[in-house]
């Protein structure tokens, strides 16, 4: 259960820096942390918010890299704490962060679209790219597209010089994302993704999958795959146990690839890029921090196109 608090203003310690949070981008792990079923360990009562940005608002001894006042996100996994997750988060006025997990936001992005841009583009990033081996040339199937992630690959594969095939249950969520690059959008809900990425590639499939819903998604996928295609995942929210015919995958001499987070160089890639105009992070919509259940419920109603925030 969510419910808004008040506490103590936490104190940074040695290392550590307190942020005062402008925004907090909710993720599907939040749901999933409240849900009980994120199987991370959490102890209670506990913070939410792993995707913070905000400035520098009070430093800890041995602190001389940050100064009071500086643009700031935690990079999210790589330092001493998993912020949000194996510690307090950013759903609050106040998050404290060691400086050895800081990332400095570039003044040319603003507030918002930092706070859109580290999980969607730096996850999308390292499938694409680090795991998936996406090259110029190559076609590209990107499942949900209107999510954070799929609408960050939207934009990234077409910056690379692919051709992108995506995939969404409505096709105003589809012309949104032929805005970003997209060539070619199936409508999964009266479309079979397998029958129409033969026709659109010629029979020939796609060359990598970028995947993260899981479900009946992940075997379509597999179908729409081309000789020796790759798939490339990071998550199962529509069902994490799916069925898998090992008969097509290895005559199709196929390759599933596992893909988690991120690394911090990939992210300080994605937010020079967004600096350069050259990547848009999306944001649906911004929520104070008292209406968390609302954006949770607007989050969840899987209407939205881009990112949800939360402003404390």
């Amino acid at each position: 259960m969510l419910s808004v608090e008040d506490v103590d203003d936490p104190q940074p310690g040695p290392g550590h820096v307190r942020i005062d949070v402008t925004t907090c981008a909710l993720n599907h792990v939040d749901v999933d942390i409240r849900e009980g079923t994120s199987r991370f360990p959490i102890d209670f009562p506990h913070i939410q918010g792993l995707e913070i940005v905000g400035r520098v608002d009070a430093i800890g001894d041995g602190v001389d890299d940050y100064a009071v006042g500086d643009r700031v996100m935690p990079y999210l996994l790589g330092g001493e704490v998993f912020l949000g997750v194996a510690g307090p988060g950013g759903f609050a006025e106040y998050a404290i962060a060691p400086t050895t997990q800081l990332v400095r936001v570039p003044e040319e992005i603003s507030d918002d679209d930092a706070g859109a841009l580290q999980v969607a583009f730096g996850t999308a990033w390292h499938m694409l790219f680090t795991r998936g081996g996406l090259r110029i040339g190559e076609t590209v199937l990107v499942n949900s597209v209107s999510s954070g992630i799929g609408s960050a690959a939207i934009q990234l594969a077409h910056l690379a010089g692919a051709t992108v095939i995506g995939t969404s249950s409505s096709p105003e969520k589809l012309a949104a994302a032929a805005e970003l690059g997209m060539d070619a959008g199936i409508d999964y809900t009266t479309e079979d993704i397998p029958a129409r990425v033969a026709e659109i590639t010629g029979g020939r499939g796609v060359d990598l999958v970028f995947e993260h819903v899981g479900g009946e998604l992940f075997a379509k996928s597999l179908q729409s795959l081309a000789q020796e295609g790759r798939l490339v995942t990071c998550g199962a929210h529509a069902g994490e146990v799916v069925p898998f015919d090992i008969i097509p995958f290895f005559r199709g001499q196929h390759t599933v690839i596992g893909s988690f987070v991120y690394s911090r160089d990939e992210l300080e890639k994605v937010l020079a890029f967004a600096a350069r105009g050259l990547l848009r992070p999306l944001v649906h919509a911004s929520y104070p921090l008292d209406d968390v259940q609302e954006a949770f419920s607007a989050f969840e109603g899987r209407t939205h196109f881009g990112k949800i925030l939360l402003r404390p």
